[in-house]
């Protein structure tokens, strides 16, 4: 395969990554009705994520010389929107403080770096949107396993997106490292593989996440009713 072949195909694959979110956007559509305060919360993800591809796919050639702004945008929008759903969910009051503070010290930090340089502010973000973000999901995560559970993992939304964002994490940050291996285009089509790759992994588990999703809430409340169980149990 020449390099323009190999460009054209992950050029393909960003695309039907970007086209992906259809998919759970529809299931939001069809399931919205029985979604739990905090997905539906995450529900508005779908939106966040296609007002981003408009923008940089057919706004920005007609209106803005870079893409930057979308970019860094769409990070920052997906820290905010994931830290108030996961404010929603975890138990501990200790941890939602924690998970306001870190928040706002985050947009704080890439803020003031956008007044000074837009395209490092497009690294930053997405570099702490990956790393908060999988913090987020862990602590989570550490949370089921602290608590018997009222229903299989697999079936509890919150759990399958921490999955799939730290899997999202682990692959983007994978991608961008490539990126000082890289000289011309046609040397960065590895990151755009795992880009996309990762992105579509991500997309599938939302998608698991919006189709499982019940008035069986994930919210503190469910999760003070299993330890009262067990505590009954013990």
């Amino acid at each position: 395969m020449s390099k323009e072949e190999m460009h054209s195909l992950v050029m393909t694959m960003l695309t039907v990554m970007q086209v992906s979110i259809v998919v759970p956007m529809a299931v939001v559509w069809w399931r919205r009705r029985h979604f739990p305060p905090e997905i539906k919360l995450l529900s508005g993800y779908v939106y966040l994520s296609v007002a981003a591809v408009v923008g940089a796919r057919v706004l920005c050639p007609a209106y803005f010389e870079t893409n930057y702004g979308f970019l860094t945008g769409f990070n920052l929008g997906k820290i905010a929107l994931f830290a108030a759903v996961y404010y929603q969910v975890v138990a501990s009051a200790k941890t939602r403080r924690l998970v306001v503070a870190t928040t706002v010290a985050t947009l704080t930090g890439v803020f003031v770096v956008m007044l000074n340089d837009w395209h490092l502010a497009v690294a930053v973000s997405r570099v702490a949107q990956c790393a908060l973000l999988a913090g987020f999901a862990m602590v989570y995560l550490e949370q089921t396993l602290n608590r018997r559970p009222l229903r299989p993992l697999s079936q509890d939304p919150m759990w399958l997106l921490g999955i799939g964002q730290l899997l999202y994490s682990a692959g983007t940050v994978t991608a961008f490292s490539l990126e000082y291996l890289t000289t011309t285009i046609y040397d960065q089509s590895s990151k755009f593989i795992f880009v996309s790759i990762a992105g579509l992994v991500f997309n599938y588990f939302l998608t698991l996440a919006f189709l499982r999703a019940n008035r069986l809430s994930s919210s503190p409340a469910e999760t003070q009713l299993s330890g009262a169980i067990q505590l009954a149990n013990s």
